[in-house]
């Protein structure tokens, strides 16, 4: 299936007074630094489950779930959703088991076990990209990707459809055996060791690749775009649930539709995450970008949100806030916060270095009329006379509940209103969470086996589907049946031994990571239709090679390719008779609620 070039939003250069911060975002993050941010569900429908890193109990996912390094998601059937992990989204289907491996500087790692995942890759900065494990191989992308898995536990089989227009996929496997995937190909892979493969012609779209293009196609002609950087997690969630005013003292500013008396960061409630400790977790399902990137501020009689420069590379925190100290309320320890102003200083409350201290202030504070960005933030942060302007309009709650991860609109206790005339800024309470790692209870049993699964790396290698699981080798096993394939097979090429089949030479990618020329302002497009592919597979099969970690080709000194232009909406699918599908849970061992 070919798709059309994305949209392309053009980007403007940052003001001169922004030039520092350009040249931090630029900078690699240090090792004492935290990873990007933490991932999240959406889109979610049906019943989707989630079992945390180091649990063997399942919890409810919703839309506001945060997904951490080692938590698992299983959608149950007639179900599904999406999981954002940094600039990838993974659309899965009914029957899906996917594993966050890991996320961190150095990129992502997915581990799929079965069911049907859409992978969508905007391309990464140097040194990082998505690996992917399945049952029987690995998958490595370090550019822009969409490509499609759909894994049969049952046959031991996995298929893999690369649907992107000119980036070609790179796959492994134990015993040697590597692939490379062009684009508008399909390739069934089953065994582990070794691996067999037959190239298959790619399916019709069918209705869940609709629903997922769809999506995607809503993301890149957003109109929050015009003020957000695309880089941020959620900006698309902005659209209908709120309203832009391009002008204002602060610059463009967003005004959510909300009840007269809401107040941000007070509708949610507090979880203790990996690496970051407390962490806002919204109720309001627009509120991934809102409570983690930029400032809160009163205009004009409402409560309004301004993002941070949209040229600029967004820095992720787990919540924008001030945590409040010297509030007392009869006697009992309290938490207290209220959220950051224009221009006010973030102070992180977990390690970090000074690069990221700037880092995370100059990509959230926007240069406007009343607000100028400073060129370090190091020495501000620790500044304790600052009259914030939003200090009245604090939250305050009992640390057992903030701890319990308790409602904070139902759990929020009263104060003198003369104490917040001298609220100073303050580390977040040392106060130990006893709330359980699952936050809801599970809806209904998850008929799927409790322990993680063990798929194949990139080195061919079998491991759990966990953070920094040993890997071991994969014995060799006799030869299986091929199952039945999904379509007709393409035609292949064959080498003169009759084993490889043969190729021309790989298509280079274009160059993804380069700045667009700046423009004056930021112009929203229409959304571009795209033309229907033809269904014919315009590429000779996979070859296999010996097997290797692939390099990613040497960046240019950009931190992250630019957003360009529109995922389409697939074609109307063909009439063509689906394959049989097995039941992936029949005779498997149904966990207890």
């Amino acid at each position: 299936m070919k798709t059309l070039p994305h949209h392309s939003l053009v980007r403007i250069l940052l003001a001169a007074s922004l030039v520092a911060g350009t040249a931090l975002a630029a900078t690699p993050l240090l090792a004492q630094d935290p990873p990007p941010s933490e991932s999240r569900l959406s889109h979610i429908q049906g019943n989707i489950s989630i079992q945390a890193n180091g649990s063997d109990d399942w919890g409810q996912a919703t839309n506001s779930s945060l997904i951490g390094a080692g938590d698992r998601v299983f959608a149950d059937q007639d179900s599904r959703g999406a999981l954002h992990a940094g600039p990838t989204r993974e659309y899965f289907g009914p029957n899906a088991d996917l594993s966050l491996v890991s996320y961190d500087n150095n990129g992502i790692e997915l581990g799929q076990a079965q069911g049907t995942v859409l992978y969508v890759s905007d391309g990464f900065s140097q040194g990082q990209s998505l690996f992917l494990s399945t049952p029987n191989g690995a998958i490595n992308v370090w550019t822009r990707a969409t490509f499609r898995v759909d894994i049969y536990r049952d046959q031991n089989s996995t298929v893999i459809t690369n649907l992107e227009d000119s980036s070609a996929l790179t796959i492994t496997g134990a015993g040697n055996f590597q692939a490379t995937l062009y684009p508008n190909q399909s390739i069934q892979l089953w065994g582990t060791n070794p691996v067999n493969s037959q190239p298959l012609e790619p399916a019709a779209p069918d209705e869940f690749l609709h629903w997922s293009m769809a999506i995607e196609t809503h993301r890149f002609n957003s109109p929050t775009a015009q003020y957000v950087s695309q880089e941020m997690n959620g900006y698309e969630d902005l659209d209908g649930n709120g309203d832009w005013q391009p002008d204002s003292p602060y610059g463009p500013i967003w005004y959510p539709h909300v009840a007269p008396d809401w107040q941000p960061y007070h509708y949610g409630h507090w979880v203790h995450r990996f690496f970051f400790g407390w962490t806002w977790v919204a109720d309001e399902p627009w509120g991934a970008a809102p409570f983690h990137y930029g400032r809160w501020v009163r205009w004009q009689g409402r409560w309004g949100w301004i993002p941070g420069p949209r040229e600029a590379h967004p820095v992720w925190s787990p919540a924008q806030v001030v945590f409040a100290g010297g509030v007392q309320a009869g006697g009992v320890g309290v938490s207290a916060w209220f959220p950051l102003g224009p221009g006010e200083a973030y102070k992180p409350w977990y390690p970090c270095s000074q690069q990221y201290i700037d880092r995370v202030n100059i990509s959230n504070i926007r240069e406007s009329r009343e607000v100028h960005v400073q060129k370090t933030y190091v020495n501000i942060v620790n500044v304790t006379n600052i009259t914030y302007v939003n200090r009245t309009n604090v939250t305050v709650m009992r640390q057992e509940d903030f701890a319990a991860g308790h409602p904070a609109h139902q759990s929020t206790i009263h104060i003198d209103p003369a104490q917040l005339q001298h609220i100073q800024p303050a580390a977040p309470v040392a106060v130990a969470p006893v709330k359980p790692v699952i936050e809801h209870p599970i809806a209904r049993p998850v008929n799927i086996p409790v322990a993680r699964p063990v798929l194949i790396n990139h080195n061919g290698q079998a491991v759990a589907a966990v953070p920094n699981a040993k890997p071991v080798p994969v014995p060799v096993k006799p030869v299986a049946v091929a199952p039945r394939p999904m379509g007709n097979p393409a035609p292949v090429m064959v080498s003169p031994n009759g084993v490889a089949p043969m190729h021309p030479a790989p298509p280079q990618p274009p160059a993804r990571n380069q700045m667009q020329q700046p423009a004056a302002q930021p112009t929203p497009q229409q959304p571009v239709r795209p033309t229907p592919p033809s269904p014919v597979n315009e590429h000779p099969a996979p070859q296999q090679q010996q097997p290797m970690r692939p390099t990613p080709p040497a960046a240019e000194n950009h931190p992250a390719p630019p957003p360009s232009a529109a995922r389409p909406t697939p074609p109307a699918p063909e009439n063509k008779p689906a394959p049989a599908n097995k039941d992936p849970k029949k005779d498997e061992k149904k966990k207890p609620s």
